[in-house]
């Protein structure tokens, strides 16, 4: 039978135990990160890479468990939702099926085995198989990647020696790294350069075709003095009009008008003639 007050109090002593857990694992990486910067002032390289190897998948978890708190915090604002609906709420479906697949993967966590017996009660094997298998990626991703079982990568692991080392003053550096970044250099390049192909034979790069044509010019600054009249116009040999053509109809331009004046002058004969009359 689900037990919504149990299931509240499992989600609060959850995150207590992801809160502890986080401290005390960051605690205990930074003692290991100092004996490895010691192994790799005295040039144990391999055992140091073994070892950084247990703190990168330490650090993976320590971040799951951070998102595995966020969830639970979800759970706790939204439980109203749990209890209302008989189906799992949209708005809380990827903290659910979370929680439910992180729970076996997570030994030092014992509450979230309670928590998915209830989630078994309250929503059915069914919604919980399919939370474990991860059918339809219904888990987080970041989750699923940090909680894999997997090797790290080993560019990964030279990162980590490097960043242990510079936080420690240790004067290492990686030979990995240093050969796989000449590389790099080296391909950049070389790899970029463009190989220009040669012209075949039967043609000519326009250019270059005429070597005397590509050369400037003189100006003669004679030549810009000239007047109008010192260039010759070239002459053209135009046909005669023949005599019988038609005369052409040339329109007249109109008249100017005649200024004020001439009109004020010839209105002022005319009265004077007529006085004489």
């Amino acid at each position: 039978m689900f037990q919504p007050s149990k299931l509240k109090v499992q989600l609060k002593l959850a995150i207590n135990r992801l809160k502890m857990l986080q401290a005390k694992k960051t605690s205990l990486c930074q003692h290991q990160r100092r004996e490895i910067a010691m192994l790799l002032d005295k040039g144990k390289e391999e055992s140091a890479r073994v070892r950084v190897e247990h703190i990168i998948r330490e650090d993976l978890f320590i971040e799951a468990m951070e998102i595995l708190e966020l969830y639970c915090d979800l759970l706790l604002a939204r439980f109203g939702l749990i209890e209302q609906y008989k189906t799992c709420d949209p708005s809380i479906a990827e903290a659910v099926n979370t929680v439910i697949w992180a729970a076996p993967r997570t030994d030092e966590i014992k509450e979230l085995i309670s928590i998915r017996d209830q989630f078994v009660v309250k929503y059915g094997k069914e919604f919980v198989l399919n939370a474990m298998e991860n059918t339809g990626n219904v888990v987080n991703e970041r989750v699923l990647s940090k909680l894999q079982v997997s090797a790290p990568d080993p560019f990964l692991v030279e990162r980590y020696l490097e960043e242990i080392a510079r936080s420690y003053d240790v004067m290492w550096t990686s030979g990995i790294l240093a050969a796989d970044d000449e590389y790099d250099d080296d391909s950049s390049s070389g790899g970029g350069k463009v190989v220009e192909e040669p012209f075949p034979a039967d043609l000519e790069p326009p250019i270059l075709a005429n070597s005397s044509s590509s050369q400037p010019k003189a100006i003669d600054l004679s030549d810009t003095q000239r007047t109008p009249t010192d260039i010759s116009t070239p002459s053209f040999d135009l046909p005669e009009i023949p005599s019988s053509a038609p005369p052409t109809n040339r329109r007249v331009p109109p008249a100017a008008p005649k200024p004020q004046d001439d009109d004020f002058d010839a209105l002022a004969r005319r009265l004077e003639a007529l006085k004489r009359k």
